[in-house]
């Protein structure tokens, strides 16, 4: 992997950068990434080098937003006499058999239309995730230190940072930072103006958390959108780090099969 060296390649290229929270890259948040924190700084780094090796025409930012309420978060759900632990999975089988039922009956018709999705897109099972990126708070926030390179690039270029965020729906998981597994409801269905405004790149860079989740999922997600044209795509290996107990290498070879080109932060 060799660093991005020249700036013509890229001249008009997009850095899109998913979910860079604290709750995901700060070694205190509810979620943390191992590796996310240097990543971040990696990240950061490279940013405010940009226009050396590379610059960046436009940089678009997702931001993970949820409410503590969700299908995904513990409470949401009972087991046996109180809510399941985070990283338990519930499958489909566990909820038609009733193993795991809703805490409130108003998201009993939320459950079932959820898991009928799961069903018929061959999903066999849904993790349960601690409570993270809850709006409003500290975890939802973008970590300090990419926030100031941000800001020093908007100072730098007069160009303003996008932001995309993704997971407000409570009722359906969502990785990719284009569309929801549930897509049927409006705002999970697939984002056709993001695709839009990325394709009109020359390139487009990714960067982010986690690489085992969001960041592969939102890649293959923009591959598929875009069909037959033909774009290059970068994925800043060393500033995206997966989820524990996932595999690192599976999701490189995924992207890898897709087209997807890798580089370091240099």
């Amino acid at each position: 992997m060799d660093p991005i060296k020249t700036a013509s390649e890229t001249q008009r290229g997009a850095l899109i950068i998913i979910d860079p929270q604290n709750d995901f890259c700060d070694q205190r948040g509810s979620l943390y990434v191992d590796g996310a924190a240097s990543d971040i700084e990696r990240l950061a780094r490279h940013i405010r080098n940009a226009g050396e090796n590379i610059d960046y025409a436009g940089i678009f930012v997702s931001l993970d937003s949820h409410d503590r309420v969700a299908i995904f978060h513990p409470r949401f759900w009972m087991s046996g006499s109180g809510a399941p632990d985070p990283y338990a999975s519930i499958t489909v089988g566990d909820f038609e058999s009733r193993k795991f039922r809703v805490a409130s009956p108003g998201n009993e018709e939320y459950a079932a239309r959820m898991f009928s999705v799961m069903k018929r897109k061959g999903v066999d099972s849904m993790m349960i995730w601690p409570e993270h990126c809850i709006v409003s708070t500290w975890g939802h926030q973008i970590a300090d230190e990419l926030r100031d390179a941000l800001a020093e690039w908007r100072r730098r270029t007069g160009l303003a940072v996008r932001y995309v965020f993704k997971g407000e729906n409570p009722y359906t998981d969502q990785f990719s930072i284009f569309e929801g597994l549930d897509d049927t409801w409006p705002e999970t269905a697939f984002n056709k103006t993001l695709l839009e405004r990325l394709a009109a790149f020359d390139s487009v860079t990714f960067a982010g958390e986690a690489l085992s989740h969001c960041v592969e999922s939102s890649i293959l997600s923009y591959v598929t959108g875009l069909g037959e044209k033909k774009q290059p795509l970068l994925l800043l290996a060393d500033c995206t780090s997966s989820v524990a107990s996932f595999d690192r290498g599976v999701s490189i070879d995924r992207l890898a099969a897709v087209g997807v080109a890798f580089a370091s932060a240099g």
